[in-house]
């Protein structure tokens, strides 16, 4: 493998081991008083991995049940802790199933036992159980619909919450003990109630707020949620906050990749820990600020993260934001000497393949030509995968039990 690229992996792999559950957990476990046995309730890309680092600590006194992605359970032991399955991005039966068994442990837990909810990117897919007036099937076809509208995050959350009877604090608002949740961040700002959708912690979104957002982006309108959204809105219950912890997040991972560059005798800089905005904009300005630093003949590596966003028509192919990002910029870079990057999910998934994403340098065009593939047009038709496949520059790393969005780094020398 290219040294290159074996580098910009490496820093990958520590920004990733750095949010492992194993690497991030333990200090907030310490506090929890399990003397009379502890409930715990979990969903999320690293949720199998989390319940193996709480049965680790606490043993026996441990009990519940979490779901997890198809492929993410974990190689550790969980006890008692029942590790279920189901699908992402969007909800299967097992993801409906889970939302349902979920609930009745939390209605059913001694008020004396307390709860630990333990959260991570993905819950939303993983844990699914939509309001009675709106049918599953239904509640899948706008899931899909959102996820290729070029809604954000916290936009696809608002209507999420008003649909589910997870969601926005209701798993929480059924428990009658005391509970702490603790939370692997996936979220642009670390919002609490966005990180799959709030099971615990409710926000002040509202039906109206969820059916301009569809409206928006100019939804097909679905009868039954459209009737459940322009229902009056209910009483609301009291906030549900409860004690949270973010465990970890995406600037303790650039920052863990920033020691090792640093430590190497690299100039840093941090474009942005949360950024956000359509992949190939983002890309564009990126490549502006490298080709300025080349200019300057900075050796440098410009770090950042966020989640960002590929809006696409009728007819697309196989890819995702981080991917399309790295063909954008190496459209803008054109082949520029000196410079190349990386760009990944640290959950493993970018898009709708099991890559994490991919490498550029200068000679990626070339290589891509050569290999019978047009850059702009697979850039146009939102196919980057097969882009980076064809130039065998695809980051694989299968599973890696945690999930703090986007890993993005370029490398000028």
């Amino acid at each position: 493998m290219d040294s290159k690229k074996s580098f910009l992996i490496d820093l990958f792999t520590t920004a990733v081991n750095a949010c492992k559950p194993s690497a991030c957990m333990s200090k907030y476990l310490e506090n929890i008083d399990a003397s009379k046995g502890l409930c715990v309730v979990g969903a999320g890309k690293a949720a199998a991995e989390m319940a193996a680092e709480v049965n680790r600590f606490y043993g026996d006194k441990c009990f519940g049940a979490v779901v997890t992605r198809y492929g993410y359970e974990s190689s550790g032991d969980t006890g008692r802790i029942k590790v279920l399955s189901a699908n992402h991005p969007t909800p299967d039966d097992n993801s409906l199933a889970a939302g349902k068994e979920l609930l009745e442990l939390v209605k059913n837990n001694p008020a004396d036992i307390p709860i630990l909810f333990i959260i991570s990117g993905g819950g939303s897919s993983l844990m699914c159980l939509p309001v009675d007036d709106v049918p599953f099937s239904q509640k899948q076809k706008l899931n899909q619909f959102l996820l290729r509208s070029g809604a954000s995050v916290d936009e696809i959350n608002v209507v999420r919450k008003q649909l589910s009877l997870v969601k926005g604090g209701k798993l929480a608002q059924a428990a009658k003990s005391d509970y702490v949740t603790l939370i692997i961040s996936d979220v642009v700002g670390d919002k609490p109630s966005d990180i799959a959708s709030g099971p615990t912690i409710s926000d002040g979104s509202t039906k109206a707020d969820a059916l301009a957002i569809l409206q928006k982006y100019n939804w097909p309108v679905i009868a039954e949620v459209e009737a459940h959204l322009l229902k009056p809105e209910q009483e609301r219950a009291a906030d549900t906050i409860g004690e949270h912890f973010i465990v970890a997040n995406a600037q303790h991972a650039i920052d863990s990749a920033i020691s090792v560059a640093q430590h190497q005798g690299w100039e840093t800089q941090v474009l942005g820990y949360d950024i956000q905005g359509e992949a190939k904009e983002v890309a564009k300005q990126h490549a502006a600020i490298a080709l300025e630093q080349k200019g300057q003949s900075k050796r440098v590596m410009l770090f950042s993260g966020g989640e960002l966003t590929v809006t696409v028509a009728d007819v697309y192919g196989d890819g995702g934001p981080n991917q399309e990002y790295l063909m954008a910029l190496a459209e803008a870079l054109n082949g520029e000497a000196g410079i190349y990057a990386l760009a990944c999910d640290t959950d493993g998934v970018d898009g709708s393949k099991d890559v994490a994403g991919a490498y550029i340098d200068s000679s990626t065009i070339a290589r891509a030509e050569a290999a019978g593939e047009n850059l702009q047009a697979q850039l146009q038709g939102h196919n980057s995968h097969q882009f980076f496949k064809a130039i065998d520059d695809l980051i694989i790393t299968g599973p890696t039990n945690t999930n703090v969005n986007d890993f993005r780094v370029i490398v000028i020398e």
